[in-house]
């Protein structure tokens, strides 16, 4: 619904300035839009899981094809935005971030906590980290739906399938953006949805199906990269590096690209991940996936890392404006918890020290501010106000402006692929190292800044303090005293140390990899509640106030799975009903586990 008049705008904006609110995601409408139906400019359903990378094409037929194509192309790359946050076919936008990852994903990861209950304007009221708000929690889905809605008449045209590299990318986009968004909800109709369908009922897939179609969908878009590598002319290889280096901005060079390897890495890194999600469900297919996506070739360097770069899309990460400028996240107590158990680089480099917070008893004196960096306690029940001096968790940490405003949004970053390899090589798997190996080489490539614009005094201090770090053999003890005095302290429960231990236990090893993949992984929240969820580590602070939630969570229990987004359409509803309580398997309910998620030891 949009503002009806000129007036209302004019309030609103003072308004927003007055409360340092965020206006441009208060405003009702501008936010993503649930429920939204495929794009209907090109209504044909082709063959979207059919890549013929062997079509032969003349430089002649290639210019006609590309010009039949060449609006979808550009329509495309704001997909490939919507992935982190982007809207209306731009770069990732702070309204967009918000929706996608900071009302939930961040929360259940406990990088981060919503400060405070109220949203202006937008009549969305969040009062832990646990209650489901209607409006908000469609956002991933929302982020899919709008890649989708960008990508799907792309997909199927009958000419992207003269250019194979062209669908082959786009696809490896669709099917990226899928499985994060089955990761927040499970089952979902992605098949109609790929397929360019334009009517309700849609069907609902299971979790199992769509990991098992992405997977081979990622073994031809492999096979259509190799073959474009062997048999293609030179001119049709600048002539397909052209059009992506224009419509694919997601690499983090800023060179550009040369080649399609960086995307064959890409597509093998996404198997890797998918593998190890599933290893609890299906061990010999994870082990199998693995070892394939290993073989064939994942990201190695820095350079092969994909996301999105400020000089390669002209934004700025917008996690700097929600944190510091609209105040609608502050630092967890999670997080914090991670760090003080190793006295990581990051306290000094990502957060920024505290502001006052004051005690609920106020015979105490408040907490002063500029003292270290203070995160909250994820479930806690914040206060109303946004920005408010009135409300003592807008005192809590915010980002460190000077670090995080020039940081990549990563799609796939080169530490998690390190630490995926090391937990592979712990199960026994072929991962062309040793777990050792992997592990040190995923925490050096663990800093959060851009790899070729870190600002001083930054520069060099990540990597700095690594020798000494890496050689941590337990893990410094740490009581977490609430500042506000409204929740007990917590004892952290971490015991390990950092330094790597041949004669270490599987399960300790493991443990070790997920805590430093957690906070190398940092801002990718959805990854570290992967991990939380299949394996339990790291040992975070037990979530409060769970009874916030939709009722399906005991104490001690954390999110398993966000509900289906816009079960409240009639239609929506009707096909959940239909197919979707099915293909989920349980209840439609927080607590219900997804497929991957089975509950069984991790060894």
């Amino acid at each position: 619904m949009k503002l009806k008049t000129i007036g209302k705008v004019m309030a609103f904006s003072l308004a927003g300035l007055m409360l340092n609110s965020c206006l441009d995601f208060d405003v009702t409408g501008a936010e993503f839009n649930q429920n939204q139906k495929n794009q209907e400019k090109v209504v044909r359903q082709g063959k979207v899981d059919s890549i013929n990378y062997r079509v032969s094409i003349t430089e002649e037929q290639y210019n006609a094809v590309y010009d039949k194509v060449k609006d979808n192309l550009q329509t495309a790359l704001g997909g490939l935005y919507a992935t982190r946050g982007g809207k209306n076919g731009e770069p990732p936008v702070t309204h967009q971030y918000q929706y996608l990852t900071t009302f939930y994903q961040d929360a259940f990861a406990q990088y981060g906590v919503i400060p405070h209950v109220n949203f202006p304007y937008s009549g969305i009221n969040i009062v832990s980290s646990t209650a489901i708000d209607v409006k908000a929690y469609g956002g991933a889905y929302g982020a899919f739906q709008t890649a989708s809605k960008a990508l799907v008449p792309l997909l199927n045209m009958e000419a992207v399938d003269s250019l194979p590299e062209i669908k082959a990318t786009y696809l490896l986009f669709y099917d990226f953006a899928a499985i994060e968004c089955v990761d927040n909800y499970g089952p979902m109709p992605y098949q109609d949805l790929k397929t360019n369908k334009q009517q309700r009922p849609f069907t609902y897939d299971d979790v199992e199906t769509i990991y098992n179609t992405v997977e081979a969908n990622l073994d031809s878009i492999v096979k259509c990269y190799e073959y474009y590598e062997l048999n293609r002319p030179q001119w049709y290889k600048d002539k397909i590096v052209s059009a992506l280096n224009d419509n694919a901005r997601c690499y983090t060079t800023d060179a550009g690209l040369s080649g399609l390897d960086v995307f064959k890495r890409f597509a093998n890194s996404l198997k890797l991940r998918m593998a190890m999600h599933i290893v609890k469900a299906n061990p010999d297919r994870a082990k199998q996936w693995a070892e394939e996506a290993v073989k064939s070739g994942v990201i190695e360097t820095e350079e092969q890392e994909m996301g999105f770069r400020q000089t390669v899309t002209g934004y700025a990460n917008p996690m700097v404006q929600l944190w510091n400028d609209w105040n609608d996240m502050r630092m967890g107590a999670g997080m914090e918890q991670v760090l003080r158990a190793f006295n990581h680089p990051f306290l000094e480099m990502v957060f920024a020290k505290n502001g006052e917070i004051a005690n609920k008893d106020k015979t105490k004196e408040p907490y002063k501010a500029d003292q270290t960096a203070r995160g909250i306690l994820s479930g806690a029940h914040i206060g109303q106000e946004q920005g408010s001096t009135s409300n003592p968790y807008n005192g809590f940490s915010k980002l460190n402006m000077k670090c995080m405003g020039n940081a990549p949004l990563y799609l796939m970053k080169l530490s998690e692929v390190c630490f995926l390899r090391a937990e592979g090589a712990v199960r026994g798997w072929e991962m062309g190292g040793s777990a050792k190996q992997f592990y040190e080489q995923g925490i050096r490539e663990g800093d959060v800044m851009d790899r070729l614009m870190q600002l001083k005094p930054y520069r060099g201090m990540y990597k700095a303090a690594l020798d000494k770090y890496m050689e941590l053999e337990k893990a410094y003890p740490f009581t977490y005293v609430d500042p506000t005095g409204n929740d007990a302290d917590r004892v952290s429960e971490i015991t390990i140390g950092v330094k790597w231990e041949e004669s270490d236990a599987p399960e300790v090893k493991l443990e070790k990899i997920i805590t430093q993949k957690y906070i190398a992984g940092f801002p990718n929240s959805l990854e570290a509640w992967v991990d939380l969820r299949r394996t339990g580590y790291p040992r975070l602070f037990k979530m409060l106030n769970v009874q916030d939630g939709d009722g399906s969570l005991k104490e001690g229990d954390i999110v398993r799975r966000l509900p289906f987004p816009d079960a409240s359409d009639p239609a929506t509803k009707k096909d959940i009903e239909a197919t979707g309580l099915k293909a989920l398997g349980g209840a439609d309910q927080q607590a219900t586990r997804l497929w991957w998620d089975a509950d069984k030891p991790n060894f």
